[in-house]
């Protein structure tokens, strides 16, 4: 018997249960599909039939959206690469921030000037946009980590009407703990705290500031090798 050969987003329906779905990896004969609810499930091709022009229309949705977080996906590996384009969702961040809280924006640009002046700014190094369980990017700091000789995530912040820091315990000098006092964030390997914006002053934020100095002054990277 001929195999059956469906397309990444072809829309299609099972022949057993009739239920309708979107082809989303084809491994030879074995086909994921994404339903329309509920997990993706993977069937042999012979079990799967193309989608009538009514369930294809009815389906459309969910293909465009597969789409477009496919776009996103490959966007945001290009994004972890070019400076630019990290700076550029760093400002949309930050005006999303602006849109619905003018003077938290304020004062997160200002914290983090201050926390570039003790990291160093150099985008898709030592911090990136990363997406959080939001799905919205967010800035993450990040460390060199002279075991496995990459750079790492070290602090990441989550901000809105408020802030939310959260840092792996492994880079957190001893004795500062007290800065991050909610403990088990990170699925326990980190730990965080949440701070009000208009309680944010220059002199609040000083410290975490020097603690993020600290951390830097103990990580830094090898020098690049001289060409010969």
């Amino acid at each position: 018997m001929e195999t059956k050969t469906f397309e990444i987003y072809a829309p299609v329906r099972n022949t057993i249960n009739k239920a309708l779905g979107v082809v989303v990896k084809i491994t030879g004969e074995n086909i994921t599909v994404q339903p329309q609810t509920g997990d993706r499930m993977t069937f042999r091709a012979q079990y799967l039939a193309p989608a009538t022009e009514a369930e294809a229309a009815a389906l459309q949705p969910l293909i465009t959206r597969l789409k477009l977080d496919e776009e996103n996906r490959e966007r945001a590996k290009v994004i972890k690469t070019d400076p630019a384009l990290i700076r550029e969702e760093f400002e949309k961040f930050v005006k999303h921030i602006a849109a619905r809280y003018p003077k938290s924006a304020e004062t997160f640009r200002d914290f983090w000037a201050e926390l570039m002046a003790a990291a160093g700014d150099a985008p898709g190094q030592t911090w990136e946009m990363k997406p959080n369980t939001a799905k919205n990017p967010g800035p993450v700091l990040k460390i060199y980590n002279h075991a496995t000789q990459k750079w790492v995530y070290c602090l990441s912040l989550l901000a809105g009407w408020g802030l939310r820091m959260e840092i792996k315990k492994e880079f957190l000098p001893p004795g500062m703990e007290n800065l991050f006092p909610i403990d088990h964030a990170m699925f326990g390997a980190g730990r965080a705290v949440e701070l009000v914006y208009r309680d944010f002053t220059p002199e609040k934020r000083k410290p975490y500031a020097d603690c993020v100095r600290e951390i830097y002054a103990k990580a830094v990277p090898p020098p690049a090798p001289e060409n010969p």
